[in-house]
């Protein structure tokens, strides 16, 4: 088992680098650390991992929340039964946190199956 202290520094410096990634790349840095959120509320789902793959899918469910939830933003607000009271900064966050969660187990293994369907397809 790892030491306690060593996952709260590898937090840490992804909870910093993934500020500084997100102001360097033009990504909002609060959606960033709710989709880390998401991500390490993933981890609780699995197994034991080591601490440099525990890192790793924090990292990309941050980047994947990252770059998907403004669109994912856009597109539920923009749904005419949506309350207009409810914007889409305001929702954000969740949604960062949800993309967060499911990126790892669920959006990356789904990607992957539809590209291997379509590349089955084309290759008929």
């Amino acid at each position: 088992m790892p030491e306690p202290t060593s996952s709260v520094v590898a937090l840490t410096a992804t909870s910093a680098g993934l500020t500084i990634f997100g102001v360097a790349t033009g990504l909002h840095p609060a959606i960033l650390l709710a989709g880390l959120a998401g991500g390490l509320w993933s981890l609780s789902y699995q197994g034991p991992l080591p601490v440099m793959k525990r890192v790793a899918v924090t990292v990309i469910s941050a980047i994947i929340a990252g770059y998907l939830t403004p669109a994912v933003a856009a597109g539920v607000t923009s749904i005419g039964a949506w309350p207009q009271a409810v914007t889409k900064d305001l929702v954000q966050l969740p949604i960062a946190v949800v993309i967060g969660l499911l990126a790892y187990r669920v959006l990356g293994p789904s990607v992957l199956r539809i590209a291997a369907k379509k590349a089955e397809e084309v290759a008929k």
